[in-house]
C-alpha cells in the first residue's frame, strides 16, 4: 500500500487580506510572522519534496472555514453550511 502521494494539496499564503470568501485569515497569535490570508482561488499540487519546513499548524476547529473556503472557490457556494 502507497503511504503518501508524491504531490500534495497546498494553498497560497499571502499578506494581501482582501476580505473574500475564499480566505482564510491567521494571524501572528496563530503562529504566522505576520497576519495573512490562505488563498483557496489558488489551490494547486505540489511535490512533496519542494516543499520547506512547516512554518505553523492549523487547529481542528477551524477545519469548517477550511472547507467553505474551498467550496466557494470550487464553484459550490450552495453547499456551504450544509451539514
Amino acid at each position: 500500500m502507497i503511504e503518501a502521494l508524491n504531490k500534495i494539496i497546498v494553498v497560497p499564503v499571502t499578506r494581501t487580506i482582501r476580505g473574500l470568501s475564499t480566505e482564510v485569515l491567521l494571524s501572528e497569535d496563530e503562529g504566522m510572522p505576520v497576519a495573512c490570508a490562505l488563498n483557496f482561488d489558488h489551490v494547486s499540487l505540489a511535490q512533496r519534496s519542494r516543499l520547506g519546513p512547516i512554518v505553523t499548524t492549523f487547529p481542528v476547529t477551524r477545519w469548517s472555514e477550511v472547507e467553505r473556503a474551498l467550496l466557494i472557490a470550487c464553484g459550490f457556494p450552495s453547499h456551504v453550511g450544509e451539514s
